[in-house]
């Protein structure tokens, strides 16, 4: 991008970012206090990425609702920031995050009748199986066991394999493209990037022949709904992409999400925990708090530029600037939310931004809560004394845009000196 597009923002040297606390090696899933700091002082403050790009970075409530909100303002069309969206595993394609206005709303349509409300109570039964089997043989293992691999990780690809219509033989399969696919977000090159890019089209020709076999013997899965549906607008391609788009958002995010709540919970809240195997019915509002507690993203999401020379938080910002929405700050912010510090699993009412706002607020977000509420009280009721089986410095996270942990090692029963 033009890196004197945002000199209208806060007057000074840019700040450097990420920040330390928030990235590569960042301990934990804690919020870097700069971002405190920005939300008071600076609320539209310059950033430098080390792609040498130049943003803007918003951290209040109100600021982060109105560019979330405003794609007449804040497009998603009109950015150029490097290592951007899910394009890395896919660099020439414009994935549904990437798009405004009419075509937006196009495509949206084609799945956002499958991630309704009532559709993810329907898949509750389904989920609750599946996290039954995989928590019994968690049980029926040595531990420690890795939480991650055994219930975060099998759990979101088979909820959204199901939404599918994919094949439970072929489930396993998906998981290992998935997780290649996603291999670029870390940044790194050669064989993991051969790896990413041969697991896009291992995916793209699935889907491909997948959306022909569902057309020819049509089911109720979102795979047939793309297959059959009446829209000139989107043309086949598009639609695969709509489907690999939808697994891999779905399967990262949540994934990363139950490993992070667990992972919060066990190494700094334990008394939660009990306090959730103890009242279960409180495990809804818990994952609200959860969520708005834990940031979402290690980089703040994806830019948006200014279509126009705009005012926001004070600061003029010029046509063409990329503004980033820092949505674990604005999820602190003060002027939004009673004692924001506080983790209280009982806040009500709770209108965090974890899963966005406006018209890219994320489709999926009802199927992610009963997930994340389904894995939670798998968890707690099966392993009321779950801890954690090595000490939080050894654990190893993920070096990619979205915060996720590689290993969570757990274990229950007699309690051992943990390992360092």
């Amino acid at each position: 991008m033009d890196k004197t597009a945002v000199t209208g923002a806060t007057a000074g040297r840019p700040h450097a970012y990420p920040f330390a606390g928030s990235y590569e090696g960042c301990p934990g899933l804690g919020l870097d206090p700069k971002y405190a700091r920005l939300r008071e002082n600076e609320p539209a403050a310059r950033v430098l990425t080390p792609e040498g790009d130049l943003a803007v970075l918003v951290t209040r409530y109100d600021d982060a609702c109105r560019v979330l909100a405003r794609p007449a303002e804040f497009s998603r069309e009109h950015v150029n920031v490097a290592g951007d969206a899910l394009r890395d595993g896919m660099r020439d394609e414009a994935f549904l995050t990437e798009i405004e206005g009419e075509r937006h709303r196009a495509q949206r349509n084609l799945i956002e009748g499958y991630f309704t409300a009532a559709g993810a109570e329907r898949l509750r039964v389904r989920a609750r199986r599946v996290t039954d089997e995989l928590v019994e043989r968690m049980a029926a293992a040595v531990p420690p066991v890795d939480l991650v691999e055994a219930l975060a990780l099998p759990l979101p690809i088979a909820i959204i394999c199901d939404v599918l219509g994919i094949p439970d033989d072929d489930q396993g399969q998906f998981s290992d493209w998935a997780r290649a696919f996603l291999g670029l977000r870390s940044r790194s090159r050669g064989k993991d990037q051969e790896a990413s890019e041969a697991a896009g089209a291992a995916m793209y020709h699935y889907m491909q022949i997948g959306l022909a076999e569902h057309r020819a013997n049509p089911d109720d899965s979102l795979l047939t709904a793309l297959a059959v549906a009446e829209n000139p607008t989107v043309d086949e391609h598009t639609r695969i992409l709509l489907a690999i788009g939808t697994l891999v958002a779905g399967f990262e995010t949540t994934a990363n999400t139950i490993a992070g709540q667990a992972y919060t919970l066990l190494y700094h809240y334990p008394d939660l925990w009990r306090q959730l195997a103890e009242r279960p019915e409180t495990i809804p509002s818990a994952v609200e708090e959860l969520l708005r507690w834990i940031p979402v993203d290690a980089r703040d999401g994806m830019a948006r530029g200014a279509t126009r020379d705009v005012v926001l938080a004070g600061s003029v910002l010029p046509e063409g600037s990329a503004v980033l929405v820092a949505r674990g700050a604005a999820n602190r912010d003060p002027r939004r939310f009673d004692d924001p510090e506080r983790l209280d699993l009982r806040r009500r009412p709770n209108p965090h931004l974890a899963f966005g706002y406006g018209p890219h607020r994320c489709p999926g977000e009802h199927m992610a809560r009963m997930a994340l509420q389904v894995a939670l009280t798998g968890l707690v009721s099966r392993f009321p004394d779950l801890r954690p089986a090595v000490s939080e410095s050894a654990l190893r996270w993920n070096r990619s845009t979205m915060r996720g942990l590689r290993s969570l090692p757990v274990t229950w029963g007699k309690r051992v000196s943990l390992p360092s």
